[in-house]
């Protein structure tokens, strides 16, 4: 399993011993595809909104390739934080599960509101973090999309391109919606 780890640099450079322990716990879970957190702690980064242009632009790059490359994106989403939404939204929109921590002190009110199957949000308290991680590891791994590829005739193809641009829909999407409607009314299908 392949996983992002990120947080707003702020965060982290206010709690550092925090986001060490959330970075050592997932690299024992999985592959991560970025170490920007720790590289933050190490160099003692504190708040990057006041970077450089040329910073600005090559994080936004590594940051979608990372959410490209990985499986499972955990994100510590306790503070305000644009980018920390903007990945969000980027990481379900490829339809990767997403796993929002919060600190129970403080609760991300507009991440509270997306409605989608694929984004976990967990509370925890610093002593529970590695537990509240694990539970959610697990359910997204669940959630991991497997790539099928299968033929289709022109007509079908033709017919998946004319509902893409019509319903502004992904032809996967559509095609996963329909099996997933087929599976609801399926009532001998046991997963």
């Amino acid at each position: 399993m392949k996983i992002y780890f990120i947080a707003s640099s702020r965060l982290v450079g206010a709690s550092p011993k925090l986001y060490s322990k959330m970075y050592a716990y997932l690299s024992t879970q999985g592959k991560m595809v970025s170490d920007k957190v720790m590289k933050w702690i190490k160099t003692g980064i504190k708040d990057i909104s006041g970077a450089p242009l040329k910073f600005t632009k090559e994080n936004y790059i590594q940051s979608l390739d990372a959410v490209k490359k990985a499986d499972i994106v955990v994100m510590e989403t306790s503070g305000h934080s644009m980018s920390m939404g903007y990945l969000i939204g980027k990481a379900l929109e490829m339809n990767k599960p997403v796993i929002a921590l919060h600190d129970i002190e403080h609760i991300p009110a507009f991440i509270q509101g997306i409605n989608d199957p694929k984004l976990i949000i967990s509370e925890y308290k610093e002593g529970d973090v590695e537990e509240i991680m694990e539970k959610a590891l697990k359910k997204a791994n669940s959630l991991i999309d497997v790539r099928f590829n299968f033929f289709v005739s022109s007509k079908i193809l033709n017919y998946l391109d004319w509902v893409s641009q019509k319903k502004m829909l992904p032809r996967s999407v559509f095609l996963r919606d329909l099996i997933e409607k087929e599976i609801k009314k399926d009532k001998e299908f046991k997963m």
